[in-house]
């Protein structure tokens, strides 16, 4: 492990470097290196809140399948991992994000306890280097009074400073002098707002500040996030309150910044301040709801999609070549518009079907005054034939 911990702070301290020749100060590289490390986390970020999602529009086959096979363990589990692959979920998506943030911490934290092999890749084997280093160490009391060997890369830099260049007064070779300049222009940047970013916490120096500064970006951060993701109900419900889940992690925090250096605390204050507003972007673009409509939708067009293509194939076997679509309707005609007679009329203001109705009712009253007229003439000549 501590092979590949090195190598990742290798990696990092690539990237501290290039920021560290950009803008000439180490507190400021690390601002951009925390914005970094979150947008190259994002992508499986989302991944994770799909997973969470996927996993959430599961639950309810699940317990279908476990009211199914819940005496029989090895269907179950077999019925799920054929549930698992049709609907194209892992179980440790969601993990995936908090596994990769611990190489990430330990990898930055090689990078700032061995500056002078992960940030400028010195070779500590190189013979003039390791005279000048032992020089250093015989000269400065800074590294002869540290407790721990394990900061032994960051004791050389305080020292190399403390000596302040004066390396001719002090018996260096020109040879040593140039071997020891990059450690020494390294040594000039790590001061961020009067705060060494080298040192450990302590209640006598500056970098106490960031203790407490540690303490509330992690508690506020933490419930912010909660709050964003709606995790506050669900937390209370199963009886922990967010709020003391959040102190006990700043406290946590805090106790961890007072035995590292103080960069450590500030990369964990800027990622606990960063992580609300991506869990904001998230939750706005990536919850659940939409997640779960996006897959539904793409279930139901992979369904058409097969349907499509066996049928396709029954009617290639046919020698069919053309066939209407499934989902098709059936296209109904037009109805047809009735035709309607028109009748001239014989007055131009009057609408046609008006002057047709007056002319039908004349010729109609007409012919029944003709009938009439008939009758009568009808029944005279009769009584008058009877007379005769």
């Amino acid at each position: 492990m501590d092979a590949l911990f090195n190598f990742i702070g290798s990696i990092f301290g690539y990237v501290l470097d290039f920021f560290n020749n950009v803008f000439g100060n180490f507190g400021i590289s690390l601002i951009f290196f925390t914005i970094f490390t979150r947008l190259l986390m994002f992508p499986l970020t989302i991944k994770q809140q799909k997973g969470m999602a996927g996993m959430q529009r599961l639950q309810p086959k699940m317990k279908e399948l476990q009211e199914k096979y819940g005496n029989d363990k090895a269907k179950y589990n077999e019925e799920v991992t054929k549930l698992y692959q049709r609907e194209g979920q892992s179980p440790a998506g969601g993990c995936l994000p908090m596994l990769i943030q611990l190489p990430i911490f330990y990898g930055l934290y090689r990078a700032i306890c061995m500056p002078l092999t992960c940030t400028l890749h010195l070779n500590l084997n190189d013979s003039t280097l390791a005279s000048a280093i032992d020089r250093i160490k015989s000269l400065s009391e800074v590294y002869t009074n540290t407790s721990s060997a394990y900061y032994s890369q960051i004791n050389v830099i305080e020292a190399v400073r403390d000596i302040g260049g004066n390396y001719a007064a002090n018996g260096f070779t020109s040879a040593e002098q140039t071997a020891l300049q990059p450690i020494y222009e390294l040594s000039h940047k790590f001061n961020f707002f009067g705060i060494d970013l080298l040192s450990i916490a302590q209640f006598w120096n500056p970098a106490i500040i960031l203790t407490f500064v540690v303490f509330f970006a992690s508690a506020g951060g933490m419930f912010l996030s909660n709050k964003l993701n709606g995790n506050v109900n669900q937390a209370q419900m199963n009886g922990c309150s967010p709020n003391m889940m959040g102190v006990g992690m700043g406290i946590m925090s805090a106790w961890i910044s007072l035995s590292v250096p103080s960069a450590m605390a500030l990369y964990w204050s800027l990622s606990s301040l960063i992580a609300p507003g991506q869990s904001w972007v998230v939750n706005k673009y990536y919850n659940a709801a939409i997640l779960n409509a996006k897959a539904e939708a793409r279930r139901l067009a992979k369904i058409k999609l097969e349907e499509e293509s066996v049928v396709s194939a029954t009617y290639t076997a046919k020698g069919i070549k053309k066939f209407a679509p499934i989902y098709a309707l059936p296209s109904t005609p037009a109805p047809e518009k009735a035709e309607t007679e028109t009748v001239p009329s014989d007055s131009n203001n009057a609408p046609q079907g008006v002057n047709s109705n007056k002319k039908n009712s004349s010729s109609k009253k007409k012919k029944g005054g003709n009938n009439k007229n008939r009758s009568k003439q009808s029944s005279s000549d009769y009584q008058g034939k009877k007379k005769k």
